[in-house]
């Protein structure tokens, strides 16, 4: 935990309403040079200077954490933060502001949580149940077996010793030999933990410090059962691993009361724009998920991506800048079961993509932006290069070729529409926040989301205002393994 004094002093950092600004040095790189300072008159030098003076991104940031929490996908306190958001955007003038709707599955609620060792040392173990995995029923009483080895010929003797365990997900050897044997001895292995009959399964997370991870969909998962699971700190999974490695099996008991709704229930993504003054049709859009899991207050996974998207179309709105094409924001849901908020929005609007001239997600926590991923398209980093120019004396520079498919730009991209993942620095979000319960609002980095919010105004501004239209391209899809 931290110390006290360091605790004050983050608390008066993070509740300012305005995070300082960025100071100008006013002087030259050499001598007989002579400094000059930047004009204020550009429509981006607006928008900067709009969020830099009366940014909301902050306050906003506290109220959707703190008021309203937790948003897992299907609650109630979700449709609150789009209530909310959408509110804000009206305030803020923007136009078109509806919510569409998609069938996304039965919601689940978070019950009792427990886990002990029965006998040995006795421990009360940190356990979370996993969303979506069925409850108990009441305390369980089983033997863990722990799924690991020193060679997967030694996990595969498992097989057919699996009915009726709590399985201990352990580590898995080095991969070595055929790569093609090994494939299908791994799925043998999980064809048997799916098939036998387990009780229950736990994972620990691999996070230090007791910081838990949290996973889970309606649509369940590739290799486990639908039967009770749970996450369990690093530490206390790595003392279960030892109990079993040294003993062979122990007795647990769990408890988990997590219980889905009896119907399915629809989800949302909602939706505001700035309409474009001469090409209106044709759209830039900012996006984020608003949903987060229920362990902490989703202040970083993606509170912080949420309310900088809103603060973007803010910013423009507020500076009184007619951007040529639409800008628009839309706030997803869905995203940690799936993506499924933008996989819906790219099916309803599958008619419109053509007319996309970019997205850009915002999606990796409280770090300064540095930049955006070309998911792969060295033909795009001109066009992106002088959409970010305005930006790189605020350190926005980066283009990498990386590209990655765990965000709402992914759906995008396989339906070839030009879509950039924010990279940013990454704190402490995949050691400490990101799907734990301590991702709270004190995590946050005030001035690099004031910062990340003008990164995004000022990129989507450029591409809404550029001449050229950034090309489209179908992306191929990887070939499956033959029998799959």
């Amino acid at each position: 935990m931290p110390r006290l004094l360091f605790i004050l002093a983050a608390s008066a950092t993070l509740f300012a309403q305005t995070p300082a600004p960025t100071k100008d040095s006013g002087k030259a790189t050499r001598e007989g040079a002579e400094y000059v300072a930047a004009a204020a008159t550009s429509p981006s030098a607006k928008v900067m200077g709009e969020i830099k003076a009366h940014q909301q991104a902050v306050s906003n940031l506290q109220y959707l954490c703190d008021e309203i929490g937790p948003r897992l996908t299907g609650s109630d306190r979700l449709v609150k933060a789009h209530d909310w958001m959408e509110s804000q955007m009206k305030t803020y003038g923007l136009v078109n502001v509806h919510r569409e709707a998609y069938d996304f599955g039965p919601s689940w609620t978070r019950g009792v949580e427990t886990a002990r060792i029965l006998g040995h040392n006795g421990l009360n173990l940190q356990v979370a149940q996993m969303a979506w995995s069925p409850s108990t029923n009441g305390p369980l009483k089983g033997e863990a077996i722990l799924l690991g080895g020193k060679t997967l010929d030694e996990m595969m003797g498992l097989i057919g010793h699996l009915k009726g365990k709590i399985v201990v997900m352990g580590s898995f050897p080095k991969a070595e030999g055929d790569p093609k044997v090994r494939r299908e001895k791994m799925m043998k292995l999980f064809g048997a933990i799916r098939s036998e009959g387990i009780a229950a399964f736990l994972l620990g997370s691999e996070k230090d410090g007791g910081f838990l991870t949290m996973t889970g969909s309606p649509k369940g998962g590739r290799f486990f059962p639908n039967v009770p699971g749970g996450f369990l700190n690093k530490e206390h999974a790595n003392l279960l691993k030892r109990l079993l490695e040294k003993h062979g099996s122990v007795q647990l008991e769990l408890n988990f009361g997590g219980t889905t709704s009896e119907k399915p229930v629809q989800a949302y993504n909602s939706i505001g724009e700035i309409r474009g003054t001469e090409r209106p049709d044709e759209v830039v859009i900012i996006g984020a998920h608003l949903d987060s899991w229920d362990l902490g207050t989703g202040a970083t996974d993606n509170g912080t991506g949420s309310v900088a998207a809103l603060e973007a179309l803010r910013g423009i709105q507020a500076s009184g800048v007619k951007p040529r094409r639409t800008v628009r924001v839309v706030l997803f849901s869905g995203e940690e079961q799936g993506i499924f908020g933008s996989k819906a929005y790219v099916k309803a609007h599958e008619a419109e993509l053509k007319n996309i001239q970019a997205v850009l997600i915002d999606d990796l926590g409280t770090g300064k932006l540095r930049g955006f991923a070309m998911e792969g398209r060295e033909e795009l980093r001109p066009f992106m290069a002088a959409a970010i120019a305005p930006l790189n004396e605020m350190g926005v520079r980066e283009l990498p070729l990386e590209q990655s498919d765990d965000s709402d730009h992914a759906p995008f991209i396989e339906a070839g529409v030009p879509a950039f993942f924010g990279i940013q620095d990454n704190e402490d979000y995949f050691t400490t926040t990101h799907h734990s319960q301590a991702d709270t609002f004190e995590h946050v980095k005030p001035e690099a989301l004031a910062e990340g919010a003008t990164a995004m105004a000022v990129t989507a501004l450029e591409l809404a205002n550029m001449d050229a239209r950034l090309p489209h391209k179908a992306m191929e899809k990887p070939k499956e393994a033959a029998g799959h």
